[in-house]
């Protein structure tokens, strides 16, 4: 079991160059886990998707769908805000923020980093560069291992 940021997550329904190592990494460490705060990134990426014409009209619904249908399923489990979220939002920003150099980190990076800490994962998967270097930092197990995307 894994906690899979929302970048990754995308790659399971998107069809793009990455999303086979995903979908293979989904069949050995299946995702259990993503911040509240996935569902909307979600939404907002896959009605961008359309707008951009990378899907066809009406696709970023049914895709939503099937996102929607994992976590009334019970397959993906969805981190709620919370006190002990907040507590280690506020340690890995701190954290980050200490570390020679910087690690300079987008909130709802850090967000997703917290929830996994506090659904107690140790896998972290994610197709963010950034988010990836301080997931690292942070001693996660980072998925996909040979990982390098070309644009975030």
């Amino acid at each position: 079991m894994s906690y899979w940021d929302t970048s990754a997550l995308l790659k399971l329904y998107l069809e793009e160059k990455d999303s086979g190592q995903f979908l293979s990494l989904a069949l050995t460490s299946p995702p259990s886990s993503t911040a509240f705060i996935g569902k909307h990134e979600a939404r907002t990426a896959l009605h961008r998707r359309e707008c951009e014409g990378a899907l066809k009209d009406g696709g970023a619904v049914i895709l939503f769908a099937a996102i929607l249908l994992e976590f009334e399923r019970r397959r993906l489990t969805l981190v709620p805000e919370s006190g002990e979220l907040e507590v280690q939002f506020g340690q890995i920003l701190e954290f980050c923020m200490a570390a020679p150099p910087p690690i300079f980190i987008r909130t709802n990076d850090a967000l997703h980093l917290a929830a996994a800490r506090v659904a107690g994962e140790i896998d972290f998967v994610s197709a963010d560069i950034r988010q990836r270097f301080a997931a690292e930092a942070l001693g996660f197990h980072v998925l996909p291992a040979q990982y390098y995307p070309n644009k975030q």
